[in-house]
């Protein structure tokens, strides 16, 4: 955790609480009733009548095949069944039977840079709060929920468990994670440089292995850490599932504060910045606004969901704006840099 501070006011800009940084359980069981509101169905209709509780509100993924009839107007050319249509001489089409049943996996990233804030809470906190809401309105619609925490030494996953008893379970792996790492971070153990970094290339591997295709995917995550070894098995994730991504961030990483001379502090080194430098502040915030342009046309090349979320946002609200059951309050979720 980094904190700035104005010398010449003599201001600090500090996270105090304890719940800012680090993951309340009962904070995330307690979400539990902020998800009633969201929805992981769309409004379309399936190819067929739903046997299922809900459409996907993605790609439509998660259809099994029913049967093949004679084409019908209205019905998706893509669906025509080549073979059929060639033996009888009329186009026939397949038809698809939703899923009653689709698993939801969630990927929190908690590597050390997302131990860091100075608006409200940590992005980590953030990025375990949208995956509560999520496993949440997963649970609500009688899904199986799993999921894997990881940083840059070790990992911790769950298979998919359904009802809420699978949601506790996972909040429980996800805030005993982290509130653990947090502490190493924090207080800079040493344990950590004894052991072999993660295989992340590796660790995602596994992720495509473990996910059941057609499942509704969660990563959360502030992307720093994404190469192209990884952006390679995402790729792969969301050609098969639905998946959706929550870039996290905090406001200091999309500009510098204004100008002057500050102190940075992770509680045991101490630096100074000077952001009176206008070119500097231009560029600063450039980077950032490059970084977030990159991840929004991957996600567009792709067909992967994006929501932004500060650290200072109302998750709730972020993803009540993007997934709510109200047609007229969904909207794309972009959050104000």
């Amino acid at each position: 955790m980094s904190i700035w501070k104005n010398k010449k006011s003599d201001t600090t800009d500090t996270i105090k609480s304890s719940r800012a940084t680090e993951v309340d359980l009962q904070g995330l069981i307690q979400l539990r009733y902020q998800s009633s509101h969201l929805s992981l169905g769309s409004q379309r209709k399936a190819f067929s009548s739903v046997s299922g509780n809900y459409s996907s509100p993605f790609k439509g993924r998660g259809l099994n095949f029913d049967e093949v009839r004679p084409y019908q107007a209205g019905d998706d050319i893509r669906n025509i069944d080549w073979n059929v249509t060639a033996r009888t001489d009329k186009v026939h089409t397949k038809v698809f039977q939703e899923e009653r049943e689709r698993p939801v996996f969630i990927i929190v990233d908690l590597s050390n840079s997302m131990y860091f804030g100075t608006r409200h809470c940590l992005k980590s906190v953030t990025a375990a709060k949208a995956a509560a809401l999520f496993a949440w309105a997963g649970a609500d619609n009688n899904n199986r929920i799993g999921g894997l925490v990881f940083n840059e030494h070790h990992h911790m996953e769950m298979r998919p468990k359904g009802g809420h008893r699978g949601v506790l379970q996972f909040l429980k792996l996800l805030s005993d994670f982290h509130n653990e790492s947090h502490s190493k971070v924090h207080n800079q153990e040493s344990d950590q440089s004894q052991s072999d970094p993660l295989n992340t290339e590796l660790l995602f591997a596994r992720i495509q292995k473990i996910i059941h295709p057609g499942s509704i995917v969660l990563l959360a995550s502030d992307l720093i850490q994404m190469n192209e070894a990884r952006l390679k098995h995402i790729r792969y994730i969301a050609r098969h599932n639905d998946l959706l991504i929550t870039h996290i961030f905090d406001s200091l990483e999309t500009q510098l504060p204004p100008p002057g001379r500050y102190g940075i502090s992770n509680g045991h080194q101490h630096q100074s910045i000077d952001t009176r430098d206008s070119s500097l502040r231009y560029s600063f915030h450039q980077l950032f606004q490059t970084k977030s342009d990159e991840i929004e046309q991957f996600c567009l090349q792709n067909r992967i969901h994006l929501i932004n979320l500060a650290t200072h946002d109302n998750v709730a609200d972020q993803f009540l704006a993007a997934l709510g059951k109200d047609k007229s309050v969904r909207r794309v979720a972009r959050s104000r840099y």
